[in-house]
């Protein structure tokens, strides 16, 4: 017996001095992205560990309560009271959580190289992350009441805070993509530029787009969750005949714009979802969270690159894909509903290679699902649990602005995009306990009805794309879908696509994440990467 007891304190030793080094440049990375997240939200740089969140009374000693999900593996631990983490599996005791993050990533991928502990562990379902900014707020509060002379004082600053925490972003200035000019390498990538429709021009739109409610509703919600820039991809089809570009479904990125890390896992795994739904990828979407659905030059470059790099070996591979801007919290808009614009950009003159492309507004109809989708429910689940507990989660329960709050404000946007079949109030009660459990509406059956294998969709609206600075939404009313002259097909891709048009520095821009994989029009599960457009830039 003590021959086995001395083994496993070796064998602890052994595989917290392995986590040792780690743990350290863990916890720095851990504090230099923290900055980033939590510059508004206070007190950061400061080291945390988990005998401290027990001595303030945030974290409690127990069994099975801290846990790891990686590559489909589920590692749980108890916390013990002395804030070491006791493995069920293994019954090894780790000194940090980033010692057992490490452990248990080794065990799935032998080649893991860090832990990621603060990152990876959660406590009761919550991450880490959530428990540690709870202590920061706690160190604050100490703080004040401690510099503060009396409770007068305390309320002038409390009041001084709330002022500064409440003042509306500035206003951005939108300019004429005519008064660009040359590309220049000192252009701010995120000046916005004014997107125009086809018609404004005296042109015909080069092929139809519609949008199902189903990817409409998805990508919405996602947008709705947080206060950071969110990208997702967009799939369905390209009909060559009819010159459409029919978008079905909406998969979200459920991970950080700078995530290295899990970005190209989250990417693979659209990547089959694509293969084993037979859809083509067809586009691109993002949050400007507080800004105008407006394209930066960031953005063009963006769409110009991938409009490239899907055009494919001949014009008969051609297939257009589009991205798709959505801004659900704009603080100048007058409606509830989140801004979306659709835009293609048109590559500059043959003669003016080095300009910048320009973008064009996308005229679309929005398609009426009979049924929401077990994709589409699956989507949004997923989104909220991922973001819950993160500091730029939405608090559903906080005002949004002229006394509407922010849950108010999100059913306004997506009860526009609910299928025909949602009248009876099951869907969004099933939404808003997603986000906010506490407003749903108690004893209610959420049991929807969800659509068959293959359901047809009813075209309700053809909402007109606007030069102005918030486009509006769709609204449903109108029940017919618009025809406009005949389209132009491989003959404007050759004009417009042709090789050998587009100056080199077009092609690789900002991609966030690395390209394992390279664009190919032939097989639907290539994808290609977003643009690293962070939300304080957008």
């Amino acid at each position: 017996m003590a021959s086995s007891d001395l083994t496993m304190q070796r064998e602890e030793e052994e595989v917290e001095g392995d986590c040792e080094d780690e743990d350290f440049i863990d916890e720095e990375q851990e504090f230099e992205e923290g900055e980033d997240r939590r510059a508004k939200g206070g007190v950061v740089g400061k080291t945390v560990t988990l005998q401290m969140l027990l001595a303030a009374d945030i974290l409690v000693p127990g069994e099975a309560n801290m846990s790891i999900e990686y590559m489909g593996q589920r590692f749980l631990g108890d916390l013990l009271s002395d804030g070491k983490i006791k493995s069920l599996e293994t019954d090894i005791i780790f000194a940090s959580p980033s010692a057992w993050a490490c452990h248990c990533k080794r065990m799935v991928n032998p080649d893991k190289k860090s832990g990621c502990g603060w990152a990876s562990v959660k406590y009761q379902g919550q991450k880490l992350d959530y428990f540690k900014n709870k202590y920061f707020k706690q160190l604050q509060q100490q703080e004040q009441k401690e510099n503060e002379g009396s409770e007068a004082e305390e309320e002038v600053e409390q009041q001084k805070v709330s002022t500064e925490t409440n003042t509306a972003p500035p206003v951005r200035t939108i300019v004429k993509h005519g008064s660009l000019g040359t590309r220049f390498p000192h252009h701010d990538g995120n000046i916005l530029v004014e997107a125009v429709t086809f018609s404004s021009l005296g042109k015909i739109q080069p092929f139809l787009v519609s949008l199902s409610t189903n990817a409409a509703l998805v990508l919405d919600f996602h947008c709705h969750l947080t206060t950071s820039e969110v990208v997702g991809y967009l799939a369905g089809h390209w009909d060559v005949n009819a010159h459409n570009l029919a978008i079905t479904h909406a998969f979200p990125c459920r991970s950080r714009l700078n995530d290295r890390e899990l970005g190209p896992l989250v990417e693979e795994d659209i990547m089959r979802g694509l293969e084993a739904r037979r859809l083509t990828l067809v586009g691109w979407y993002h949050s400007h969270p507080t800004a105008p659905p407006v394209p930066t030059l960031r953005d063009i470059d963006a769409q110009l690159d991938y409009e490239i790099k899907m055009k494919g070996t001949s014009d008969a591979t051609y297939t257009p894909v589009i991205g798709l801007i959505c801004s659900p919290y704009q603080q100048d808009s007058v409606s509830l509903e989140s801004g979306m614009l659709a835009y293609w950009v048109v590559p500059p003159p043959e003669n003016k290679p080095h300009e910048y492309g320009k973008p064009m507004a996308m005229t679309y109809s929005v398609l009426q699902d009979q049924f929401l989708s077990q994709d589409a429910l699956n989507e949004m689940k997923k989104c909220a649990e991922f973001y819950k507990g993160d500091q730029d989660f939405i608090n559903f329960k906080d005002n949004f602005k002229d006394n509407v709050g922010y849950l108010e404000k999100m059913k306004a946007s997506v009860s526009s995009k609910f299928p025909r079949d949602q009248s009876d109030g099951l869907l969004w009660n099933l939404m808003s306990q997603l986000v906010c459990p506490s407003a749903a509406t108690s004893g209610t059956s959420t049991q929807l009805t969800l659509a068959p294998p293959s359901t047809s969709a009813m075209p309700i609206t053809i909402p007109k794309a606007t030069t102005s600075s918030n486009p509006p939404a769709p609204t449903p009313q109108s029940s017919q879908t618009s025809m406009q002259p005949p389209y132009l097909g491989a003959e404007l891709a050759s004009a417009l696509l042709a090789s050998g048009k587009f100056p080199p520095s077009l092609i690789g821009l900002f991609p966030p994440f690395p390209h394992p994989l390279g664009l190919n029009p032939s097989q639907v599960s290539q994808t290609s990467r977003f643009p690293n457009t962070p939300m304080s830039q957008s």
